[in-house]
């Protein structure tokens, strides 16, 4: 039946691999040939099992490490995957020579297919899919980066992180794939399992989705979906996939030049700005715009714990900010409640220096470095029966004037606030927008992020992913 779910998990786990190109280094612009860096890549992660290069250039120029041969034919053992790096015209009569040698799935990074204006590229593709489908083999692409598994060892990128984590994704793009996983680990997540799959001449989206729905090692699923070849086995991988898992999804080339470029980009019918939206919204699936959205949401599933609802206390350095902030919260749906009168009492006795406030926005000015009124601030905000979660915004540009003037280390009060946060049981998420120090912008996100608290770059991005975070039914953090 089409849309059975697929057994894919073998996939993942080749007992060898062949990479397939030329090893010739091109002393004119450098650059290292394509069979030669998949294979540093494979080592860099890790790859445990036997891999090798197919090349008729002969040996490595470069690395003596990993033994040449002329044709995948002269391989000593089993092969179950091979990576292609050659040109498009000679994938065909390779794959045929990988079906004789029992090749089980390949990777097609080469491009020059169905992407392209050329109609022998289409042709190229159908014939290398006539050759995989009777020879048994599964093909990933073509024009794709293939497949990233820190776990098992696959990687298709020698800077790759290699800590796995419980992120899965599907990406149509390389290229998303790849800033994605990097961002991600800024953040402190690892991934799971990803899978770039360019053209989707074989392998498809849906059944992608399906094994990652139902793979114990994956918990939340991102995607990057430029078009389809099956809309309708989509729709039901993505409901599927969202009743079992958080799914966020990029929908690419919903524009007319999106669209375009797309096409141009995989080969994809990218579809209309109406269709798609609706459909993931039946679907059970978040949408998001772009990557950074697609990776301050997943950040805010892997850390956070449901809020009750839309409710929350604002708190800053500086009222003036906090105002604007406000304004903003409730222009994304949110509310900035008064807090209840048990609350105002027993803030009334720590928050009492002139410039601040203990309403709801609550400013702190030069209390932040106080510490004596982390505790019972944080107790009763956790007690407020008008706050579903607390939004703290680190102004840089104060917490530095701040710092000079009362000489004490912006990291040792940032850590110390972290120590009484850990005690709240409402979610707590932080907002450290850009300034003039980036340098200790970025150490005190990273503080922040070390411990696990969801950390934003602005406003909106917190907001949009908080949203996404308050629709999903499922209480815990996935992370």
């Amino acid at each position: 039946m089409a849309n059975d779910p697929p057994d894919l998990d073998w996939l993942f786990h080749p007992r060898s691999i062949a990479v397939i190109g030329s090893t010739r280094f091109d002393k004119k612009t450098q650059r290292i040939p394509h069979a030669i860096y998949f294979t540093v890549a494979l080592r860099a992660m890790g790859y445990p099992g036997a891999l090798c290069i197919v090349s008729r250039s002969g040996a490595s120029e470069i690395s003596g490490e990993e033994k040449v041969y002329a044709s995948i034919l002269d391989v000593p053992g089993p092969v179950d995957h091979v990576i292609f790096c050659t040109p498009a015209r000679a994938v065909p009569p390779i794959l045929q020579e990988c079906a004789a040698k029992g090749v089980r799935s390949a990777v097609i990074f080469s491009s020059g297919f169905s992407e392209s204006e050329d109609p022998q590229g289409r042709d190229l593709e159908a014939e290398a899919l006539r050759i995989a489908g009777k020879g048994g083999i599964r093909l990933i692409g073509p024009n794709c980066m293939g497949l990233y598994c820190p776990e098992s060892g696959l990687n298709f990128r020698a800077d790759l992180p290699n800590n796995p984590g419980a992120t899965g994704m599907i990406s149509q793009s390389g290229g998303m794939a790849i800033r994605t996983i990097f961002h991600g680990t800024e953040k402190g997540m690892g991934f799971s399992k990803v899978v770039s799959y360019g053209n989707e001449s074989d392998l498809q989206s849906w059944e992608i989705l399906d094994y990652l729905a139902r793979d114990e090692k994956t918990r939340l699923i991102l995607a990057y979906i430029e078009g389809t070849r099956d809309g309708r086995a989509l729709a039901r991988s993505l409901r599927e996939a969202s009743r079992r898992k958080p799914v966020l999804v990029l929908k690419g080339g919903l524009t007319p030049d999106g669209s375009r470029a797309a096409g141009s980009h995989t080969g994809s019918m990218a579809g209309n700005d109406r269709l798609w939206p609706a459909m993931l919204r039946q679907a059970g699936a978040h949408r998001v715009l772009d990557v950074n959205e697609l990776v301050d949401t997943a950040m805010t599933f892997s850390y956070l714990k449901r809020p009750a609802g839309r409710r929350m206390t604002l708190m800053c350095i500086s009222g003036g900010l906090i105002v604007n902030y406000a304004d903003v919260a409730v222009r994304h749906g949110f509310e900035v409640p008064e807090l209840a009168p048990a609350t105002r009492t027993a803030l009334s006795e720590v928050i009492n220096t002139p410039g601040t406030s203990f309403a709801n926005p609550i400013d702190m000015a030069s209390l932040f470095f106080s510490d004596r009124i982390y505790a019972p601030l944080f107790e009763a905000l956790d007690r407020d029966a008008n706050t579903d979660f607390i939004l703290f915004i680190v102004a840089m540009e104060y917490m530095r004037g701040l710092e000079f003037q009362y000489k004490i280390s912006v990291q040792r009060i940032v850590e110390a606030f972290i120590g009484f946060i850990a005690r709240v049981e409402k979610p707590f998420v932080v907002v450290v927008p850009p300034s003039v120090e980036e340098e200790s912008r970025l150490a005190v996100e990273r503080t922040f992020l070390k411990a696990r608290i969801p950390t934003f770059l602005s406003m909106d991005g917190a907001l949009r992913a908080l949203a996404a975070r308050i629709d999903d039914p499922r209480r815990e953090a996935v992370g």
